[in-house]
């Protein structure tokens, strides 16, 4: 992979890469709290790749490396998936395989589809709803998004934090939220705790 253009601007999603990079060197030991807190810091306040490659540069060369990971893997396809609890708690998380199409029918529940190092089988993802009293977190690797343009409401909710994202795969949202909640968002940390 070419080495970028040090005048180049950083995106968004460069800048959690490297504070991902910079989490990581935290957890091995390389670095102590304070030198990740004033490193993310300067990360945040960087415009060019220029300010930021003195960052890492005593840190390994993977650590170094600005490219945002692809952690979005491309498997084979998977049947479909269909979630129906009731009164209940579901969640898929680590490497599962996201199929194209998952219809999520749910009633007082709670429904977390963790996608941060899941598997996807396609780069179009369908997410049929239908909540009633119940509420489904999507969590999405960095290069992934979602629409939500297809979610009829009757006293319900979308909170869509991932509307825009390079070369990844696509979620498109609809169906029926009654009193319920549908919350897609990426991955939070505090210090190297994520969730």
């Amino acid at each position: 992979m070419p080495e970028p253009d040090p005048n180049v601007r950083l995106s968004n999603a460069e800048r959690e890469a490297l504070i991902a990079r910079l989490q990581a060197a935290t957890e091995e030991g390389r670095l102590d709290l304070d030198e990740f807190a004033e490193r993310s810091r300067e990360v945040y306040e960087a415009k060019t790749y220029a300010e930021v490659e003195r960052l890492l540069t005593d840190l390994p060369a993977e650590d170094r490396a600005l490219a945002v990971p692809n952690r979005a893997k491309v498997g084979g396809g998977a049947p479909d998936l269909e979630l129906n609890p009731s009164h209940s708690h579901v969640k898929r998380q680590g490497e599962w395989r996201v199929p194209a199409r998952i219809k999520a029918k749910a009633a007082h529940s709670a429904i977390t589809l963790d996608c941060r190092t899941a598997v996807f089988t396609a780069a179009d993802i369908d997410l049929d709803v239908d909540l009633r009293h119940s509420k489904i977190t999507l969590i999405l690797p960095p290069n992934a998004s979602a629409i939500d343009e297809g979610v009829d409401l009757h006293g319900g909710a979308v909170v869509n934090r991932c509307h825009s994202a390079s070369g990844g795969p696509r979620f498109h949202i609809s169906g029926k939220n009654a009193w319920s909640k549908v919350v897609v968002r990426r991955e939070r940390r505090f210090l190297w705790w994520p969730w």
